[in-house]
């Protein structure tokens, strides 16, 4: 072998091992193979709708996240009943909550799902590496009113099925779709897949770096829109949530600076508030 063939190799070895989103998108899979989304308790899905949450609220759409970890962050809190924490965030005005259902990085579950579906009235995203169709049906049958569809994994061929029939299946299922996007031309491309909610993540999760400009760099050159802009990823402050407004964002989801509150209802109420 060349010394050029051998090089080569070794860059796109070190490119997929810090590819983060390729490696997502993997465990995602491995999961589906291993029937871990087969294997919930199945409940019957509600019809509180995302899209409605957002428009009647009459303070600013917050949707708090549940998740006691992440790739990016590591350990963000200690795991504990999800029940206590989602009865915290709604006490504090939440619109709708997010549940990572991962458990390889985010410390996820679809119990947990399952478990505040049962408890709740306010909508709920189950949020995933969404790639297989399965994913789909375990969102549904656990109670999830909403699912987020990563741009990326489907334009780079990370998914298992197309994302205009991924939007299908979705809505087939009873379930809104929120089509995320980190790039301009990415997000302009979600135009034509007519999503219910328009997600954008400050977030490259390819590298894991954090702008909250991307939002604002974003909406300059692509509105109006037909659903409601979503912001998510790196919002830490009432400020960032008024600079993102500015923007013309209308909803906001918040994880990691919610969790790692050591008054979860508190800070909820400061975000509602902005």
């Amino acid at each position: 072998m060349s010394t050029l063939a051998a090089a080569l190799i070794i860059s796109k070895i070190w490119r997929d091992k810090l590819d983060h989103l390729a490696r997502l998108a993997e465990q995602a899979k491995k999961r589906v193979r291993s029937g871990y989304y087969d294997t919930y308790r199945p409940r019957e899905p509600g019809r509180q709708s995302l899209v409605k949450a957002i428009s009647e609220s009459e303070k600013t759409p917050i949707i708090a996240e549940i998740k006691f970890a992440s790739p990016s962050s590591g350990k963000i809190r200690d795991v504990e009943r999800p029940l206590k924490i989602a009865n915290e965030m709604l006490a504090g005005g939440a619109s709708a909550l997010s549940i990572l259902t991962d458990p390889d990085g985010f410390s996820g579950g679809l119990n947990i799902l399952s478990d505040v579906a049962g408890e709740v009235t306010v909508p709920l995203i189950m949020k995933d590496v969404i790639v297989s169709p399965q994913q789909l049906r375990a969102a549904a049958s656990c109670g999830a009113n909403a699912i987020v569809l990563i741009s990326e994994l489907f334009s780079r061929g990370l998914a298992d099925l197309a994302i205009d029939k991924s939007v299908d299946l979705a809505r087939s299922l009873g379930l809104e779709v929120l089509v995320e996007s980190h790039g301009p031309s990415a997000f302009s491309e979600t135009r034509a897949l007519k999503p219910d909610l328009y997600g954008i993540n400050n977030r490259n999760l390819s590298n894991f770096e954090v702008d909250i400009s991307t939002t604002e760099r974003i909406l300059r050159g692509n509105k109006p829109l037909g659903g409601p802009v979503v912001s998510e990823s790196g919002i830490k402050s009432v400020g960032d949530i008024r600079r993102l407004k500015a923007a013309g964002a209308e909803a906001f989801l918040v994880g990691t600076s919610i969790m790692r509150a050591e008054n979860i209802e508190q800070k909820v109420r400061e975000f509602v508030g902005a």
